[in-house]
């Protein structure tokens, strides 16, 4: 009987592990400077012609430099991945990040708008595709950005 328990708790503590082994397995890396391809990319409520970010990521933390624009506007964020909300250096919003499954999704609040990122990178890391959502006000059209890795 006893065997039986032990064998019983090990499978279930086994049966708990693998969703988290298995999430973190599918984790990409998104560390490296990644430069919009405004030929690639659909943009129907942003007018983002050119943007440079550069993207740190450690194990529970994310540290990203946003350079867009002509005029090399500057937007610094550092935050943990685990939901927390941060304050976005240079913009007077506020952002949170958390991965869901291989896509990191940032939610970022400025005043009354809320947008939502999706961030997901190539199998071959070499491109990132953002997926950008107006949550408020709704809009009926997803911009999608495409970047390519320096």
């Amino acid at each position: 009987m006893r065997k039986i328990v032990n064998l019983s708790t090990c499978l279930i503590l086994a049966i708990f592990a693998l969703p988290g082994t298995a999430q973190e397995a599918g984790k990409p890396s998104l560390t490296g400077t990644w430069q919009l391809d405004s030929a690639k990319s659909e943009l129907h409520n942003s007018k983002m012609t050119s943007a440079t970010w550069v993207i740190d990521e450690g194990d529970n933390s994310i540290h990203i430099t946003e350079t867009e624009g002509a005029k090399g506007k500057k937007i610094d964020l550092q935050c943990t991945t685990d939901g927390k909300e941060c304050q976005v250096a240079g913009d007077k919003s506020r952002a949170s990040f958390w991965y869901n499954g291989p896509i990191l999704v940032k939610m970022q609040t400025k005043g009354d708008q809320v947008t939502r990122f999706r961030l997901k990178a190539s199998e071959d890391g070499k491109t990132l595709t953002v997926e950008l959502t107006h949550i408020v006000p709704q809009t009926d059209k997803i911009d999608l950005l495409i970047f390519q890795k320096q």
